[in-house]
C-alpha cells in the first residue's frame, strides 16, 4: 500500500541501540496510524501501571496513511502515559514534524530508555542517530530550535521538560505546543529533541482521483464560514465575541463567566490593531496561526487569551503576549499553567499583575511546585475545590455549564479535560454539522460518542482537529481507497475510532481509574437557571452517564463488556 512503505524504528536511548523492523499490516487496518497506532505500541510496550517518568514509558511518534499528500494532513501523534494524569494519552501535533517523518519512510518512532548524557534523535533520510546534546542542555525551545533547524523539522522540549515540569510539553519547531506533560518524559529520558528530515517525497496511489477528493475537500473548506470566514481570517481568536455572547467564556477559576474585555482580545480587534502574516502548516490553506510583522511573535491562540487573559481578569495585551512566549520557550502548557495561575489568586483572594505573573511562568517553568498540576498543588493544601481538572487534566476555555455535551465530553475523555478529544463546541455552539439545544443533555449521548469515534479516527490520518468541520467518514474512506489503495468503508472506520476508544479506556481501568473519574468539578454542578445554565443538574448528569456506559457496550461501572471486546477484536 503506498501509504505504509515504511517501517517502525525502535530507539533505546540506554543502548544507544536503534532497530528497524517492517510495520505490521494487521495494526494498520485494524489501527490506522497516528494516534491508534500510538495507543496500540503504548498497550503492548508498556504496563498501565508502570510510572510515567521510568525507563520503560515510551515516547511514541506516529504519522498516518494520508501524512504529507492529503490537505491538512502533515502533522504527528505523539502518544505516552501522561506522568501529570496517569492516563493514555495521544497529542495531535500541528506543524510539518509528521510530513518529514513519512518522507524518512518511517510510520512509527518509539523511544525508550534513558541517554547516558543530554542527547537527541536525529532521523535523516535512512540514517537514524542519537546525538549528544550537552551544549543544548538547559537552553529554552526558542534557542534549542535556532540551533538544530538546519537539520530539519525541530521537536524539543526546554527547561521545564528537563526539570520534568509535570505541566510541561515538547514544542514543534517553536509554534506547536501540547498538553499532558510528555515534556516530563522526554526530560527523565534525558532527551531533549526529536529533529527529522525526510528523503523522498510520497505520492497518492490514484493521483487523478485523489485531485478530485482535495478539489472537492477545499471547496468544502470555502463553503465552511467556522473555517473560511472565521479561522482564516483572525485564527482560533475568532471565537471571543460569540463565545462571550453566549456567556460561555470561563474566569476567575470558573467561579463565575463572562468578561467585559473581551473585544479586546477578538479576533476583528486583533486585525484591526495588528499588521498580521499568517503562519500556515505545510498542505494546509487554512493558516489558522498568525505572526504579528513588527516583531515576529506568532499570536497566542484562543487557549491562551483566555488563561491568561479571561481567566486572571487581565486585560493587558502585551502580558498575554509576554506569558504565550514565556510557555512556549519554557514547553509549558499554557492552559494548565493558567489554570493553576488562576487557582492560585482564588486561594488567595487576589489578582496577579503583569510582572508577577512573567515571574511565576519563569518559576514554574524552572520547577517551582504549582508546576506539577492544579490537582497535585490543591490537594497538598487540602485544597481540592480549587482544582479545575478532570482526571487531573485541566480544563480549557469553554465553560461546560453552558455546553452540557461538551460536558460529559470532559467527564468521558480518556485524556482527561481535554476538549479535542470530543469538540462538541461544534453543534452545540457553532451548529456544525447541526445546532444542538446546549442547556441539554438529552439526546446527546449517541452524537458524542460518534464525535469520540471520528475524533479519533481523524487523529490516526492524523488530520489537524479543525478538519472535523468538513472531513467525514465518507471522505476518509475516499481519501484512503485513492490515496493509499486501502479499502476501508465509512462504518468500519467508525468502527475503528470505537476500537481505539475502548482500547484507551481498557488501559486507563488498568491504570486504577474507575467509574468515579468520569466527573468534573463539583463547582460546575447544581441548580441553576435553566436559561442561563448556572449550574449542571447532577441527577441529569448521572443519567447521561450510565445513557453513554450503555451505548458504549459498557456495565454500569464503564467497563467494556467482553461482548464489546469481542465485537472489535480486543477481546479473546
Amino acid at each position: 500500500m503506498a501509504g505504509w512503505t515504511g517501517k517502525t524504528v525502535y530507539v533505546d536511548l540506554s543502548s544507544e541501540k536503534v532497530t528497524v523492523t517492517g510495520t505490521d499490516e494487521k495494526l494498520i487496518h485494524m489501527y490506522l496510524g497516528g494516534r491508534g497506532l500510538g495507543v496500540k505500541l503504548l498497550s503492548e510496550l508498556a504496563d498501565a501501571d508502570i510510572d510515567p517518568l521510568s525507563l520503560g514509558n515510551p515516547l511514541i511518534f506516529t504519522v498516518g496513511p494520508l501524512t504529507g499528500i492529503a490537505p491538512m494532513a502533515a502533522g504527528a501523534v505523539l502518544t505516552s502515559k501522561s506522568p501529570l494524569t496517569g492516563t493514555i494519552f495521544s497529542w495531535n501535533m500541528g506543524g510539518g514534524f509528521g510530513r518529514e517523518l513519512k518522507k524518512a519512510g518511517i510510520d512509527a518512532l518509539v523511544i525508550t530508555g534513558k541517554a547516558k548524557r543530554p542527547s537527541f534523535v536525529e532521523v535523516r533520510g535512512e540514517e537514524i542517530k542519537i546525538v549528544s546534546a550537552e551544549e543544548l542542555w538547559g537552553k529554552n525551545t526558542e534557542a534549542c530550535t535556532r540551533a538544530l533547524k538546519s537539520k530539519g523539522s525541530v521537536a524539543c522540549i526546554g527547561r521545564a521538560g528537563e526539570k520534568e515540569v509535570l505541566i510541561s510539553s515538547f514544542v514543534i519547531d517553536s509554534i506547536h505546543s501540547g498538553r499532558g506533560g510528555l515534556g516530563a518524559v522526554a526530560g527523565s529520558k534525558l532527551l531533549k529533541a526529536v529533529v527529522v528530515k525526510g528523503g523522498k517525497e510520497r505520492l497518492p496511489a490514484r493521483p487523478e482521483k485523489f485531485k478530485e477528493l482535495e478539489t472537492k475537500i477545499l471547496r468544502l473548506f470555502e463553503a465552511n464560514p467556522v473555517l473560511s470566514k472565521g479561522l482564516a481570517n483572525y485564527g482560533t481568536p475568532a471565537f471571543v465575541k460569540l463565545l462571550d455572547y453566549m456567556d460561555i467564556i470561563p474566569c476567575k477559576n470558573f467561579s463565575g463567566r463572562g468578561t467585559p474585555f473581551a473585544d479586546l482580545f477578538s479576533g476583528e480587534y486583533i486585525k484591526t490593531n495588528f499588521e498580521l502574516e499568517k503562519e500556515s502548516c505545510p498542505s494546509c490553506s487554512l493558516g489558522c496561526k498568525r505572526r504579528i510583522k513588527k516583531t515576529g511573535q506568532v499570536l497566542p491562540d484562543y487557549d491562551s487569551f483566555w488563561a491568561f487573559g479571561f481567566n486572571l481578569e487581565n486585560q493587558d495585551f502585551d502580558s498575554v503576549l509576554r506569558a504565550d512566549k514565556i510557555c512556549k520557550d519554557y514547553g509549558l502548557d499554557p492552559v494548565s499553567a493558567g489554570s493553576v495561575l488562576g487557582a492560585c489568586t482564588e486561594l488567595k483572594s487576589g489578582k496577579i499583575n503583569a510582572r508577577e505573573l512573567e515571574t511565576l511562568l519563569e518559576a514554574i517553568g524552572g520547577g517551582s511546585e504549582p508546576g506539577k498540576g492544579a490537582r497535585r498543588y490543591f490537594s497538598a493544601r487540602k485544597r481540592e475545590d480549587l482544582s479545575m481538572d478532570v482526571k487531573g487534566l485541566e480544563l480549557g476555555g469553554f465553560d461546560p455549564r453552558g455546553i452540557r455535551g461538551q460536558a460529559l465530553a470532559y467527564a468521558t475523555s480518556c485524556h482527561g479535560g481535554d476538549y479535542l478529544t470530543a469538540f462538541m463546541v461544534g453543534p452545540e455552539v457553532l451548529g456544525k454539522p447541526l445546532l444542538l439545544d446546549r442547556f441539554s443533555l438529552k439526546g446527546k449521548v449517541g452524537i458524542l460518542q460518534v464525535f469520540e469515534n471520528l475524533t479519533a479516527v481523524l487523529d490516526s490520518l492524523v488530520f489537524c482537529p479543525f478538519s472535523i468541520f468538513v472531513i467525514n467518514e465518507e471522505l476518509c474512506s475516499a481519501l484512503l481507497h485513492s490515496g493509499v489503495g486501502m479499502e476501508v468503508s465509512p462504518a468500519e472506520l467508525l468502527k475503528t475510532g470505537e476500537r481505539i476508544w475502548n482500547l484507551e479506556r481498557i488501559y486507563n481501568l488498568k491504570a486504577g481509574f474507575t467509574r468515579k473519574d468520569d466527573t468534573l468539578p463539583e463547582r460546575l454542578f447544581g441548580a441553576g437557571s435553566e436559561e442561563r445554565g448556572d449550574g449542571i443538574p447532577r441527577q441529569e448528569f448521572e443519567v447521561a452517564l450510565q445513557d453513554y456506559y450503555r451505548y458504549r457496550g459498557w456495565d454500569q461501572e464503564g467497563v467494556p463488556s467482553q461482548g464489546k471486546l469481542r465485537e472489535l477484536g480486543l477481546g479473546c
